[in-house]
């Protein structure tokens, strides 16, 4: 014997009710990504922009920027003055796990550095923060079928964002932020990104080196 009788009945009652409605169906699965301001917001990964434009104005003086790389190498930017175009790319840093964009990103650069090498370009992605987590960094960013070769260019420590501190982008940690220089140390692309997952493509950047090639305009 029910001990709640009407208890039941009420309950029955709002099912047969409740198998009347439509329900939408779940939102297909983002990877949540921690926002500027903190955790709260989800966003596709990878899905970087084709026609990526300059939205940042640089002095090129602020790019003489000091690092050092994975082995405790120094390294300038004004070193590949006058050899190399300059592809220098600032990862978000380490929230607590890998930016799932940040090693999308250098994944696909690293599958792509041919295409940089071709342009006569230097490719060199920052990792801003503590050098403990630099290696979990650089792990997370290689493709699975080149997990056990080296990174094919330099990712560099900027140990207690100093870089980022003086370039004015930091956030939470850093704003993805993407930066061209011509070989005489020209900054020929600025991009600062609003989000996580708001960085220039593999083809926009290299769209731009194309145009350095030809007649791009400094900003």
């Amino acid at each position: 014997m029910l001990r709640h009788p009407r208890r039941f009945v009420a309950c029955l009652v709002m099912l047969i009710a409740s198998c009347g409605r439509s329900t939408p169906p779940p939102a297909p699965a983002t990877y949540g990504a921690p926002g500027y301001g903190g955790y709260g917001y989800a966003e596709p990964v990878g899905q970087f922009k084709d026609d990526a434009q300059s939205n940042a104005q640089l002095d090129p003086e602020s790019l003489a920027l000091d690092f050092v790389d994975s082995t405790g190498k120094p390294v300038n930017i004004n070193d590949y003055r006058g050899s190399k175009n300059v592809v220098l790319i600032f990862t978000r840093g380490y929230p607590g796990f890998v930016c799932p964009n940040c090693s999308t990103l250098t994944s696909r650069l690293i599958a792509n550095h041919d295409e940089f090498t071709k342009r006569d370009a230097e490719v060199l992605v920052v990792y801003p923060g503590d050098k403990a987590h630099l290696d979990d960094f650089v792990k997370a960013s290689k493709p699975v079928q080149s997990a056990d070769k080296p990174v094919p260019f330099a990712i560099l420590l900027d140990e207690g964002f100093q870089a980022v501190d003086k370039l004015k982008i930091r956030a939470d940690l850093a704003k993805p932020s993407t930066f061209i220089l011509d070989k005489e140390g020209q900054v020929r692309f600025a991009y600062v990104g609003a989000s996580s997952a708001d960085r220039p493509s593999i083809k926009a950047m290299l769209d731009q080196l194309d145009a350095i090639q030809g007649t791009g305009k400094t900003l």
